[in-house]
This record gives structure tokens, C-alpha cells and sequence, in this order.
């Protein structure tokens, strides 16, 4: 029997220094471990990053989703890391995606709505647990998936 699905959603401070082309650097180092520890674990998610924040959703069984959250949690480039939700799902919201991306790329100035969002975790927790945050983030990913076919 497969261990039920669950969703993490978190909020935190970005940490990394430097001009926009070594922050760019670390977040696709960031994107690059994550995207294959994810496949190897059965993580699915998304991550959205404005400037100096982070938020980010992960799915998959319980156990490896807290296995991956501890290690953000004692990731130096975050800082008041702040859990959104955590609860169990029947389906994922990113299943194809073993780390979705929107972020300080092209058409950022566009994604207001994202620094909306971002800007307190009380924000994003309002209404349903986190729901405003999968939303926009939801939007963005297919935005971008749209734009580079």
C-alpha cells in the first residue's frame, strides 16, 4: 500500500547575497539538487521567489516531504522559515513538476499579484490554508508553460 499524499507550503526570507546574476545563480543551483531529489523521493511542487522571498508548496508521501523540509529549514540561504499548511491531498497540484518554477525571470514586473502574496505569511494563510498562494502560483506555472511552447 502507498503512503497517502500530503501538502507542505512554505514561507521564508531569502538569505543569499549578491548582485541579481549570483542570486539567479544560487536559485538554479537551488532548482538544479532539488528538481533530482525530488524525482528520486516522489516530491512534486513548485517554487515561487520574489526578490527576498521564498514560498514554496511540496506533495508527495508525508515522511519525504518533512524529509525535505528539514533540510530547508537548515538551508543558510532561508531564514524565518514559516510552515502555510500541512495537510493531506488526495491529488497533487503540480504532478508533473518535480519542482516548478516562477520567479524573478523575464515578467516579473508582471507577477504583482506574487509580491501580493508574499509579502507576510498571514497573507497567504488567509481563507483557505494556503489556498491564495497555490493559486497564483498554479497561474504562473502555466503561464510559463504557455510561453515557452
Amino acid at each position: 500500500m502507498t503512503e497517502p499524499l500530503c501538502s507542505l507550503a512554505y514561507f521564508s526570507r531569502n538569505m543569499i547575497q549578491g548582485d541579481a546574476a549570483t542570486v539567479d545563480a544560487e536559485i538554479t543551483a537551488i532548482l538544479d539538487v532539488a528538481r533530482t531529489k525530488n524525482r528520486a523521493a516522489g516530491i512534486t511542487g513548485a517554487l515561487l521567489f520574489s526578490g527576498g522571498c521564498f514560498a514554496q508548496v511540496l506533495e508527495g508521501p508525508r515522511g519525504a516531504v518533512e524529509d525535505i523540509f528539514e533540510t530547508i529549514q537548515n538551508d543558510e540561504r532561508h531564514r524565518d522559515v514559516t510552515i502555510l499548511h500541512l495537510h493531506p491531498i488526495e491529488a497533487r497540484s503540480f504532478p508533473s513538476w518535480s519542482m516548478a518554477y516562477a520567479g524573478t525571470t523575464e515578467g516579473m514586473q508582471e507577477r504583482l499579484a506574487a509580491a501580493a502574496v508574499l509579502a507576510s505569511p498571514d497573507a497567504i494563510q488567509a481563507g483557505a490554508p494556503g489556498q491564495s498562494f497555490l493559486d497564483v502560483l498554479s497561474d504562473y506555472i502555466r503561464r510559463d508553460e504557455k510561453a515557452a511552447r
